[in-house]
């Protein structure tokens, strides 16, 4: 049986410690993290992913977050924990996970809220899967604008749709961590884990009908947002199944600095 950890195969060489802006040795004085024009030396950093389903927002994402130190959110994820742990809001929003609907935009955005005033994010954080409509990156745009310290930077992941059923085809999740993997052959749920320990297992929305589904409602309401973030978006286009991840992170790396 041959599993590869999607978040395993990456080349991070060139993204260590080296690579990473230095941190600034200054002399300690009052407030000596503010700079003379109000400005905080170090801004809080806003990464959003754009792209359709399985186009490798999670994957990369998680890339992200471990090279510069700041957290990984997926709305999917923490709705699919809320789900498991049978909360009101998971109960709510279980219907449409399962049918590969839009969760409500009132549902995400009220964890969206809770999830981003936690300390972890005081420097920053990476958005996998958000927003995903025109309502949702308005009201992200509102909140982000309370915190002029704040720099946003958009990647739009442009995946071939055939590559999409592809990895729809080959994935399976960690019914613990969320972590995912491809598994292209002989798939044996006993012995195959995470590195979590954790069993992986084959997620409802991971069929071709649900993709499918899924596809057609990221075309109505989610592709719209390139045009929305216009200029401020950075392109990224796969067009082949075969494309390293390492390759794909660097130029992700590249793009957001």
């Amino acid at each position: 049986m041959k599993i590869n950890s999607i978040s395993a195969n990456f080349s991070v060489k060139s993204y260590g410690q080296n690579k990473l802006t230095p941190k600034k040795v200054t002399v300690p004085m009052p407030c000596d993290s503010v700079s003379f024009t109000g400005k905080n030396d170090n801004p809080k950093k806003v990464i959003i992913l754009l792209g359709a389903p399985n186009s490798g927002k999670g994957t990369y994402a998680r890339q992200i977050s471990e090279n510069l130190g700041i957290p990984q959110i997926s709305t999917g994820n923490i709705l699919r924990k809320e789900v498991k742990d049978g909360t009101d809001l998971g109960l709510q929003a279980k219907s449409y996970m399962e049918s590969g609907g839009l969760v409500p935009d009132e549902l995400i955005m009220q964890i969206f809220k809770k999830r981003i005033s936690e300390k972890d994010c005081a420097n920053g954080f990476v958005l996998d899967g958000f927003p995903r409509t025109l309502n949702q990156a308005r009201q992200l745009d509102n909140i982000l604008s309370e915190d002029k310290n704040t720099v946003t930077q958009i990647v739009n992941l442009d995946v071939e749709k055939s590559i999409l059923y592809y990895r729809s085809a080959a994935r399976y999740t960690c019914e613990d961590c969320s972590r995912t993997y491809s598994i292209k052959e002989n798939y044996n749920p006993e012995t195959a884990k995470c590195d979590c320990g954790g069993r992986l297992v084959k997620r409802a929305d991971d069929t071709p009908e649900v993709l499918s589904k899924r596809l057609e409602n990221y075309d109505k309401q989610t592709k719209p947002l390139i045009d929305y973030y216009g200029d401020r978006v950075s392109n990224i286009t796969v067009q082949s199944k075969d494309t390293p991840a390492g390759e794909i992170i660097d130029t992700i790396m590249d793009k957001i600095g």
